[in-house]
């Protein structure tokens, strides 16, 4: 027997009482670009979401080719505009308004290609974390400005483990973020990160575990510290260099891959 398809799944709509400007318009993709006409603003094109269905989100591209999405999406238990924008796959900036010129402002700033700082002044709503604004500078920063706060005494990390990775120089110059109390490190600065690197896990009792990409986890043999930074530098292969910007995706077409 021939299934027969099921009903079509409509649209969230917006909620007319908290956003009765996005349900005259239709949609909030059609609300924004309308507000920005109304107010003088450049925008560019705005879009709803992949398959253009949705009704309540909303993406503004800029002409800075390091900046990628700018999406807004419609709160769902009061009237507020939720902002998430990115670059080279890193979170660059967040925050939330509930006046709809406000997010033109902050859209048009967007499409501009406007400075991070230059987009707090025309957006003071928006959120810039001293991470995304050593993003923008450039890759090396941004490797610094992570190691910085990983470096700062945690009860939650291993310093014993970080300190040890810092000191060699060709970990240094990798991006680090850590996962389940392990560290990695990547060669680019955006996510999703490259994940060709060796890693190191904790055992207990100041030994540590390296895990070769590919491999089989294994905790043995067992290492000092400072033995498993060792052996993560040495398995690198010797064109790895410093982290670049961008994500593994955008590394592996650098490379060829």
């Amino acid at each position: 027997m021939t299934q027969q398809p099921g009903p079509s799944r409509q649209p969230l709509q917006p909620d007319p009482e908290l956003y009765p400007d996005v349900a005259a318009a239709g949609s909030l993709r059609a609300a924004l670009a309308q507000c920005a006409v109304e107010n003088g603003l450049d925008v560019g094109e705005v879009r709803s979401s992949s398959d253009g269905s949705s009704l309540i989100h909303a993406g503004i591209t800029s002409c800075n080719p390091r900046l990628d999405r700018f999406s807004v999406d419609l709160g769902s238990a009061e009237r507020v505009f939720l902002i998430a924008a990115w670059g080279q796959g890193v979170n660059l900036t967040n925050g939330s308004t509930s006046d709809l010129a406000e997010l033109a402002e902050a859209a048009a700033a967007w499409h501009a290609g406007l400075t991070l700082a230059e987009l707090q002044t025309a957006a003071p709503f928006l959120e810039v974390s001293p991470l995304a604004l050593a993003h923008e500078r450039g890759p090396e920063y941004a490797v610094a400005e992570k190691w910085s706060r990983y470096l700062t005494p945690d009860p939650y990390e291993d310093l014993e483990m970080l300190h040890a990775a810092h000191a060699v120089p060709r970990l240094r110059a990798l991006f680090p973020f850590t996962s389940h109390g392990a560290l990695m490190f990547s060669r680019c600065t955006g996510f999703p990160f490259s994940q060709d690197v060796s890693a190191i896990y904790p055992l207990g009792d100041h030994r540590y575990a390296v895990h070769h990409c590919g491999e089989l986890f294994s905790r043995e043999p067992d290492y000092t510290a400072q033995e498993a930074a060792a052996v993560v530098a040495a398995h690198m292969p010797e064109t790895w260099g410093p982290a670049v910007a961008g994500t593994q995706h955008d590394l592996r077409d650098r490379e060829g891959q």
